[in-house]
């Protein structure tokens, strides 16, 4: 009578031990020693016991319930943690892809300009070495024409 109900049913080896204890004397009386004994079952006809069993299975059933929401909740947070984070980098290098082919851009634009620069310089020397050459050729067939005109005087 020294446990209650609650205390029978969740820690029976102590429930044993007082039960030894208790019923050692009565039975050393009679000339019986106890050596071993097993409790095989603890149960009630009104089955407050089952009500136990199962207030607890509802508690720990709640608890793993609120466990998983919570766990689930926690790995939606850091998924989505994750794919800011993802998108984030996505931004940033796509923004320096952009710079990149910017700059490419304009340096491509800038050597495009040098170069027909320098082909049009090119183009603009070949034109005046051509009149510098058509020039001294005119002049060359002046001389030959002031040399045939001197000729046929002579003659």
């Amino acid at each position: 009578g020294t446990l209650t109900v609650e205390e029978v049913y969740r820690d029976r080896d102590q429930f044993a031990a007082l039960v030894r204890e208790v019923a050692a004397p009565d039975v050393g009386r009679m000339g019986i020693e106890i050596l071993s004994f097993t409790i095989k079952d603890v149960y009630d006809n009104v089955q407050y016991l089952a009500s136990l069993g199962k207030s607890q299975t509802a508690m720990v059933k709640r608890d793993a319930d609120a466990g998983v929401a919570e766990a689930n909740r926690d790995a939606g947070i850091r998924e989505a943690e994750c794919q800011k984070a993802a998108m984030d980098v996505k931004y940033s290098t796509d923004t320096k892809i952009e710079d990149n082919s910017r700059m490419f851009k304009l340096q491509k634009a800038n050597f495009d300009q040098e170069i027909n620069t320098a082909k049009a310089e090119a183009q603009l020397a070949y034109e005046l070495q051509a009149a510098k050459i058509r020039q001294k050729i005119r002049n060359e067939e002046i001389q030959i024409d002031v040399v045939e005109r001197r000729k046929q005087i002579e003659v």
